[in-house]
């Protein structure tokens, strides 16, 4: 099972882009997570981990989430390879998510009301949030 929840900070606005062809959206980021420990200086490490997310909850991310909010994710980890124009291997891991949830809130200008919408998998998947999909809808 390849499966993956993280909470952390975007460390920059979602770039969001359409794939050609089938006009779906595609937004990444990268959010920022603080790791457990404090090292002897007393500082903490951070890592810093690409998300790509797809359809609807790119372009949500693109209009509501930006540099600096706390947010959770979740969906899978994904290692794509490919090969430089002077024929090296290369690696490059991401997270691939499946649905993002705003942990802090934006306040209204006149109350402390949260107007942060988040966004979940639609209705009628099953509870892990996976839906089978065509060979023809992947991107790559």
């Amino acid at each position: 099972m390849n499966s993956v929840v993280l909470v952390g900070r975007l460390t920059k606005d979602p770039e969001l882009r359409y794939i050609s062809g089938t006009g779906t959206a595609v937004a990444n980021f990268t959010i920022a997570i603080n790791r457990d420990y404090t090292k002897r200086d007393g500082t903490k490490e951070t890592d810093f981990i690409p998300v790509q997310i797809m359809g609807k909850a790119a372009e949500f991310c693109a209009n509501y989430i930006t540099k600096g909010r706390l947010v959770a994710i979740q969906g899978s980890i994904r290692v794509d390879r490919y090969e430089t124009q002077t024929g090296e291997n290369r690696t490059f891991t991401k997270v691939s998510s499946r649905s993002i949830k705003p942990l802090d809130y934006v306040k209204n200008d006149n109350s402390n009301v949260d107007t942060s919408p988040s966004f979940e998998p639609a209705e009628g998947l099953d509870p892990n949030g996976f839906t089978a999909i065509d060979d023809e809808d992947i991107p790559f």
